[in-house]
């Protein structure tokens, strides 16, 4: 390294030091673009694990004490509970999709799904809460029952993560109509 001699010879090589600085943070914003890290939130139904997009859910929120079962209704309707003074619907998704009655324990929470036609929420075994992904989702390549309601799939840290699409239930017409 040369030798600083004048305040210009700082000044030159503070410049430097400038100019490679705001390259490598432009290198950082294209790694981080072309790495698809997304955020979702993580749950359970029975053994397996799902996630969802974070933008895909209004809120997730404990069982309540009070839950209202609804008259003539299919099995997997799970009732309707007050929510800040909004009456909700809530299905049971494990018994929905595999016909097991969801396990309410205290690490049971209601998911709601945000949709600006459909007020409900889902009932899960357990939230994990917020997920942070690396790499896009990976097409499922293997036949599964619950593959309509999935959008993909990826590992992390050795547990296999479904992405579930509560776009792809809620347009199910099976779920539309709850009614018996």
């Amino acid at each position: 390294m040369a030798e600083l001699q004048t305040p210009e010879d700082i000044i030159a090589l503070l410049q430097d030091m400038e100019r490679r600085s705001k390259q490598q943070a432009a290198g950082l914003s294209q790694q981080e673009q072309a790495g698809d890290s997304w955020t979702a939130i993580g749950f359970r139904i029975g053994k397996q694990h799902f996630v969802i997009p974070l933008s895909h859910s209004r809120e997730v929120f404990p069982l309540p004490e009070q839950v209202t079962p609804v008259p003539k209704s299919q099995h997997w309707v799970y009732g309707i509970v007050n929510l800040r003074g909004e009456l909700l619907p809530v299905f049971d998704l494990s018994l929905f999709l595999a016909g097991e009655p969801a396990n309410v324990t205290k690490r049971s929470r209601i998911i709601v799904i945000n949709d600006s036609d459909i007020s409900s929420g889902v009932l899960v075994d357990e939230v994990f809460g917020l997920k942070h992904f690396q790499r896009a989702p990976e097409p499922i390549a293997e036949q599964l029952e619950l593959k309509p309601y999935l959008s993909g799939s990826l590992y992390q840290q050795d547990t296999l993560w479904h992405v579930f699409s509560f776009e792809r239930l809620i347009a199910d017409p099976r779920f539309i109509n709850a009614a018996a």
